[in-house]
């Protein structure tokens, strides 16, 4: 009963095989992820390098957001010189992505539990690169799972920030499995995100405890009927 779905690299994807699929079941691929490291001025050719590949990749599956992370925190580097070196990574990347006719989408993702010394893990430093930014191609990926763990307040935080937000990930807390398991109440979050007037896609990045397909029909008639 899904409409649509994502994934992550595009190196080890049969995508003619994804793109037949896509079109086969009608299903849009929402996102795919392009590059990282942003925090490290050294790595921004690079990152330039592996959003081509990911924009050539995002046109065969006709993907239109490509994931951007920022990378971990480099040891000695103030706080202030990580924000900047993700603000001019982007502004670089923006360009691209203009061109490509994609939108980048900057990911929030937890330090404390999944992803240790990663330096983007709140949304007051998403959103001080983002407004920074200030690009119709560069948004933010607000992961409901990521910033429960690092900062909670998630309704607030959302509200504050759907300007900049274009897409959304889901799981549950903790152990990132369903999300009708876990102490997050979505159905009241989703309505609000509804009502926010946000018309993008919430990406249910979750491991099954279960059958997998069991598990999305569930989840999918759970929020239906919230």
């Amino acid at each position: 009963g899904y409409s649509a779905g994502e994934f992550w690299g595009h190196a080890n994807k049969d995508l003619s095989a994804i793109a037949e699929a896509s079109d086969r079941y009608g299903v849009t691929i929402t996102s795919l992820t392009g590059c990282g490291n942003l925090v490290d001025p050294e790595s921004h050719p690079k990152a330039e390098q592996d959003l081509g590949l990911a924009i050539e990749a995002a046109k065969q599956v006709n993907c239109k957001r490509i994931i951007v992370l920022s990378g971990n925190v480099i040891p000695g580097k103030t706080h202030c010189a990580h924000v900047k070196a993700c603000i001019d990574g982007l502004r670089l990347l923006a360009p691209l992505a203009e061109k490509g006719d994609v939108c980048l989408v900057l990911e929030l993702l937890n330090s404390k539990v999944n992803h240790p010394g990663y330096f983007l893990d709140n949304s007051e430093d998403m959103a001080a690169v983002l407004r920074a930014v200030d690009h119709p191609n560069v948004k933010g990926l607000y992961d409901i799972y990521h910033a429960g763990i690092m900062e909670g307040n998630i309704i607030e935080k959302i509200r504050t920030n759907i300007d900049i937000i274009g897409h959304f990930h889901a799981a549950g807390i903790p152990g990132r499995n369903e999300m009708t398991t876990g102490e997050q109440n979505y159905p009241v979050i989703c309505r609000e995100i509804d009502v926010l007037g946000f018309d993008g896609y919430m990406g249910l990045e979750y491991r099954p405890l279960r059958d997998s397909r069991e598990s999305l029909v569930e989840t999918r008639e759970w929020l239906a009927q919230s």
